[in-house]
């Protein structure tokens, strides 16, 4: 009799899996509706996306996204979900409330649609999925996700919008949990780009690296798995000593991402983010063409222009300044560049090389001394460029980087620098030609000024500083 029984109840429970399945598709399909109504309202988007890690000063990277989107799977399964929401923009209020209406609507629609108890869970995060279509609904789709769970706490998708509400509140060990959540019952891509993402804000760096990379192995056709693995590496490149393998590995992985996947391609975070890293090399034609196109993806968005202004500016008022020594004149131009006594190399000894003498690449053996014409600084605080004519009058940039903010030299000053590393720099950008020779010093430390080593306290500890706007 027993067994009897056991066998009716698993006929009525698989009974109830496969009416549900009809159910669930008509609540995927209302949400899908709902979707495509808000993108029909063509809600502004917030110029400030603020969906990145901003370069604060030395060492800090642009990396991805602070604060996760949703999960980039609508509920009929399509790999190209309706954008998230931004915040209102001028103008936006109507169509917004026109929006919270509709999703309204939906949701009681939804409610009149009957589940069994076995497809509730899955019911409730179709439920969480609508009401996160506007702002007013997204404290209920948290409180729904959390209902679905206790049904079903094997719900690997419930798990990661989850985690994505708990960030939005900014607990980033809540969202870990729940990405570490999500991976517990399902080995899902987009679940370690998350938990990528969190680990890292929250400083595991190598953690946020693992997950990265398994990421790209649990779907290497996938260009976002490459693009976070990209920013892991960024972000190790950064605040790990700035190796060149993590900055050539972050390099590779965006352009695979942008090999395989036109969506990625397209996205002006990508290009913001791996130009971020070129100008840091002093790639600057290259860092000049990704903002420009990161600006031309994401009109709205004003960091990419505003940084594609500064870059250029900077290197404007560089070539000018090495054009005419500085701006100093006369008899005060005539004494830097007289001849150095070598004494001046201090700890480095030996006798000085011209940079006419110095080949393009490294130079080991070989010290260059010169004075100090200039110093300039780009907006981003990185690097200290200095102005530096050797005792011929031949001039080349040098570029410092790692430097203290409350360090520095002066106009005068006697600069020597070890196995300099010289760089024809050629860049040629929207119709403007920018040339000049430039030396990059990974450190002031590297330097000896006026026969000095600069103490400890000229070098920035390493460092990476991240902002989490609102969403």
């Amino acid at each position: 009799m027993a067994a009897a029984e056991e066998e009716a109840a698993a006929a009525a429970e698989g009974d109830g899996e496969g009416g549900d399945e009809e159910a669930l598709r008509a609540l995927e399909e209302m949400v899908a509706e709902l979707y495509r109504f808000k993108d029909s309202l063509r809600l502004g988007d917030n110029p400030q996306k603020g969906d990145n890690d901003t370069p604060m000063g030395d060492n800090n990277p642009t990396g991805d996204k602070n604060t996760p989107k949703g999960d980039k799977k609508t509920p009929t399964g399509d790999k190209n979900p309706p954008k998230s929401d931004t915040d209102p923009q001028k103008g936006d209020g109507g169509r917004l409330a026109a929006l919270e209406e509709e999703m309204e609507r939906t949701v009681q629609r939804m409610e009149a649609v009957h589940v069994s108890p076995q497809g509730r869970g899955r019911a409730l995060l179709l439920r969480a999925r609508a009401l996160e279509a506007a702002p007013g609904g997204r404290g209920r789709a948290e409180a729904a996700l959390g209902r679905a769970l206790k049904l079903q706490p094997g719900l690997a998708p419930a798990w990661t919008r989850l985690g994505e509400a708990r960030w939005s509140h900014g607990d980033i060990t809540g969202a870990t949990r729940c990405f570490q959540g999500a991976l517990a019952h399902c080995d899902d891509p987009e679940a370690h780009r998350l938990l990528s993402m969190a680990l890292r804000r929250g400083g595991s760096l190598q953690e946020g690296l693992a997950q990265a990379e398994a990421a790209v192995r649990c779907d290497p056709t996938a260009g976002s798995s490459w693009y976070v693995l990209g920013n892991a590496y960024v972000s190790l490149f950064f605040a790990g000593g700035q190796s060149p393998e993590a900055a050539r590995r972050a390099l590779g992985a965006y352009a695979q991402a942008e090999k395989i996947d036109p969506a990625a391609a397209a996205n002006p975070d990508l290009h913001l983010n791996r130009a971020t890293l070129l100008q840091y090399q002093e790639r600057y034609g290259a860092a000049l063409e990704g903002l420009a196109r990161a600006a031309a993806l994401a009109p709205e968005w004003a960091e990419p222009r505003m940084r594609h202004a500064r870059l250029l500016d900077f290197l404007g008022r560089l070539c000018a300044l090495l054009g005419n020594r500085g701006k100093v004149r006369g008899k005060r131009l005539r004494g830097l560049l007289g001849s150095l006594p070598p004494s001046l190399l201090g700890p480095l000894g030996g006798v000085p090389t011209l940079l006419g003498s110095l080949r393009f690449g490294a130079n080991p053996g070989r010290a260059l001394l010169g004075r100090v014409l200039f110093s300039l600084t780009p907006d981003e605080g990185v690097p200290l460029t200095l102005g530096v004519a050797d005792g011929a009058g031949a001039v080349a940039a040098v570029s410092v980087f790692n430097a203290a903010p409350n360090w520095g030299v002066l106009v005068g000053d006697a600069l020597g620098l070890p196995e300099p590393r010289l760089r024809q720099q050629l860049v040629q950008h929207q119709g403007k030609t920018f040339s000049f020779v430039s030396i990059r010093v990974p450190s002031p430390l590297s330097l000896v000024v006026n026969g000095r080593r600069p103490p400890p306290s000229a070098a920035a500890p390493p460092r990476l500083q991240c902002s989490n706007p609102p969403n």
